[in-house]
């Protein structure tokens, strides 16, 4: 569309160029995309309400109402108004940026969705807002899914966080969209994993050979020292603080640690027999860990 006083050409989205549509808008880039007023109207109830208003009605059928959307955001926020396809969002497996992209193109969606009052899309897009791509940026699903107070959404990404230390200064901008409260019940979910851990692993039932409050080896009854599970259970204590998923347990990362090390070599003195069987240890704490809240 052009005039002879204005040399600035427009171009027409080829999905939303037809001359029969009521409406024009016009996006940050200056596409322009034609779409009945009807459609605006059933889909948005911003829209609904601008449109109703008669001076805004007529000049919106002589002139691009700008939209203040780039294209990425209004081409697939008007496809599902009008009931057309969106194409999939296919990140590249390698490259963490395309993750980044993927997440933020659906929450500018959703933001839009949430300013123009359109539940259609914003039921659309939170169905898909599980996929296993967002699932890869936690924190950030989860805050779009208490933004929205979508509960079933915000569990999931609070389990699928328990792999992350919270404290590390790459995660400060994610939570910080957070409110207070979302943000005390995600610490607190993995601040309760760590403390129900220690609990266990302090258990005499669990791990009798080390908290027992009888120093005696079971099979000579000859004094041992106990110091070496003492460290060990400090160090996954510490360990549950920065990753409270525990998923480092039984691991190979773990089989380096030099207070597993030290425990799993401690023998009586008397008669030399090990004190804690390795595999039946590492099993009852993964049984543990299987114990734990996993959920806000």
């Amino acid at each position: 569309m052009s005039s002879e006083s204005d040399s600035t050409t427009y171009v027409y989205h080829p999905l939303f160029s037809s001359p029969e549509a009521d409406i024009v808008l016009c996006s940050l880039e200056g596409t322009l995309y034609r779409i009945p007023s009807y459609v605006l109207r059933s889909a948005s109830g911003f829209w609904n309400t601008l449109l109703s208003v008669p001076s805004q009605t007529s000049a919106s059928t002589s002139s691009p109402i700008p939209a203040s959307q780039h294209d990425a955001v209004l081409e697939p926020m008007l496809c599902l108004m009008s009931g057309l396809p969106i194409p999939p969002w296919n990140p590249d497996p390698e490259s963490e940026e395309s993750d980044d992209k993927c997440i933020t193109e659906i929450e500018a969606l959703l933001m839009l969705a949430e300013t123009w009052d359109a539940p259609g899309p914003l039921s659309f897009l939170r169905l898909g807002l599980t996929s296993p791509m967002f699932l890869e940026q936690p924190l950030r699903l989860y805050a779009l899914a208490t933004h929205f107070g979508w509960t079933p959404e915000a569990q999931l990404a609070s389990k699928y966080s328990l792999g992350l230390n919270l404290y590390d200064d790459e995660h400060e901008e994610a939570l910080g969209r957070l409110s207070a409260k979302d943000l005390l019940a995600i610490l607190r979910l993995h601040r309760a994993r760590r403390d129900k851990m220690k609990v266990l692993l302090d258990d005499s039932t669990l791990f009798a050979a080390g908290n027992s409050e009888i120093s005696r080896c079971p099979s000579c009854t000859g004094e041992v020292d106990h110091s070496a599970w003492r460290e060990l259970k400090a160090r996954i204590y510490t360990e549950m603080d920065h990753c409270s998923k525990g998923d480092f347990i039984g691991s190979w990362e773990m089989e380096e640690w030099k207070e597993a090390e030290k425990c799993w070599q401690v023998k009586c003195g008397k008669c030399a027999a090990l004190l804690y069987s390795k595999g039946h240890t590492i099993r009852k704490m993964k049984d543990g860990l299987c114990l734990l809240p996993e959920t806000i």
